[in-house]
This record gives structure tokens, C-alpha cells and sequence, in this order.
């Protein structure tokens, strides 16, 4: 990361803008706010590769503000994490000598464990972390809105049915 990188640095890539919704895995919802963008699926991981990043397969969202001082890669926590929130920081010096910085967070949001890691420079490792703390609370879960549908049906099925049963019950008496 020289400098600022912009999302024009990656023109193939195609970057969602905030404000919205990003299925991470399952149950898992970012919610992006504006001034941030993102990107998911392939456009995800021609970004990781331009941007120098190794593919490990559990990545789920790239997410950052519109001018990329820092960005997120959102992955599945890899299996066997305990299920607590905990953070480190770690500082190293990339093979062009520029020095950066890399916040991994790991985030319980329902069955699933997330892990961000918050990539930066140095002198912005500050700025990322609170920028990124702020993304951070917008990660939630959200039931499907479908969930809720089956059993209502099921349930409004059964007292209609119930219904009907009185009242066949009633007429028969009436009709004695």
C-alpha cells in the first residue's frame, strides 16, 4: 500500500458503495455505511491478488473507506477458534521497507466466527483502528426474514383448524 491507494489503483475491480447490507456467512451481516466500499466473491479476490495479499479460501468481504488508507479483509475464523472476541496488533516491514501495520480482530456473530484483518501503514494504524472499530459494531446478525413465515403459517393453520373443529362440534350438539 504506497501511499493512498484509491479504488482506481484496481480498474477491473468493481466496488460497492455504501450505504449497504453484505451477506458474510450465513447469518452475518455487515452493515457498510457511507463513504465505504467493498467488494465480495471474484472482484474480492482480484483484489487480494493486485493488492499482494495471499487467498487462503475462507475469505468472505473486502471493506474499507473510498480511499483504501486501510482495508478489512473479512474471512471465516479458521476452524478450532475459541468462541471469544479477541484482538492483537501486529507491526512489520514490507519488502519495499515500507512499514505497516495488520489488527487482526476475531468476532463471534452467531454460529459463525469471524476474522478481520485490518491492513494499514504505520502512521495510519491509529486512524484504521478507529475507523475500523466504528465498521467493526455495524457486523451483526440478522435472522432470515423468511425464518419467521413457517411457523406462522403452521401456527394460523392449526388454530383455523381448531376453529373449524369447534364449530363442527357445536352443530352436531345443536343439531341433537
Amino acid at each position: 500500500m504506497q501511499g493512498a491507494l484509491s479504488p482506481q489503483h484496481f480498474p477491473r475491480i468493481e466496488w460497492r458503495r455504501g450505504p449497504l447490507r453484505l451477506l458474510l456467512d450465513g447469518e452475518a451481516v455487515l452493515r457498510l455505511p457511507e463513504n465505504m466500499v467493498a467488494v465480495q466473491g471474484a472482484e474480492m479476490g482480484r483484489f487480494l491478488e493486485a493488492s499482494g495479499n495471499r487467498i487462503e479460501g475462507r475469505e468472505l468481504a473486502v471493506a474499507g473507506p473510498e480511499d483504501l488508507r486501510w482495508f478489512a479483509i473479512i474471512s471465516r475464523a479458521p476452524a478450532g477458534t475459541a468462541r471469544r472476541r479477541a484482538e492483537w496488533v501486529e507491526h512489520f516491514v514490507e519488502p519495499d521497507g515500507r512499514r505497516s501495520a495488520l489488527r487482526t480482530v476475531l468476532l463471534p456473530a452467531g454460529r459463525t466466527m469471524l476474522q478481520v484483518e485490518v491492513i494499514s501503514e504505520e502512521e495510519n494504524a491509529s486512524l484504521a483502528a478507529e475507523e475500523s472499530a466504528a465498521l467493526l459494531r455495524e457486523v451483526g446478525v440478522e435472522e432470515p426474514r423468511w425464518f419467521w413465515w413457517p411457523p406462522l403459517v403452521a401456527a394460523s393453520a392449526a388454530a383455523l383448524w381448531l376453529l373449524y373443529r369447534r364449530r363442527s362440534a357445536a352443530r352436531r350438539r345443536a343439531g341433537s
